[in-house]
């Protein structure tokens, strides 16, 4: 039994999205490379709604976990070097909002191609 076409579209989107971000996270001059690079292809896929959202919900996930870890780890911080200083987080709610915001544009965009999925020929 093969995977709808969508899901392979899906997980290159995702694959694209972890390398590039993987990339960006070393250097700030792949980010205008990659979202060139994301946004063209996601316009020239066949399945452009589960290319967009596989690279969205895997960087949108990744996203919101290195917030919610920055957190935990000034916590931590701010526990252990209590009497000498500390550590403090600003704008954590609206980064958290908009993360969850990318994340919840890349599961729409991906309950939608798995809605308008073609059947798969017999």
């Amino acid at each position: 039994m093969r995977a709808p076409h969508w899901v392979s579209w899906w997980l290159a989107g995702a694959i694209l999205g972890a390398v590039l971000l993987g990339l960006a996270l070393r250097t700030s001059l792949v980010v205008p490379f990659g979202v060139i690079a994301l946004a063209v292809l996601a316009l020239r896929s066949p399945e452009r709604a589960a290319f967009g959202g596989g690279a969205m919900v895997l960087t949108g996930g990744v996203f919101v976990y290195m917030v919610r870890d920055a957190v935990e780890r000034c916590a931590e911080l701010d526990r252990v070097s209590r009497p000498n200083g500390g550590c403090t987080t600003y704008g954590v709610e609206e980064q958290l909002i908009a993360m969850g915001l990318y994340l919840l544009v890349g599961i729409g965009l991906t309950a939608y191609a798995a809605s308008r999925a073609r059947p798969l020929p017999a």
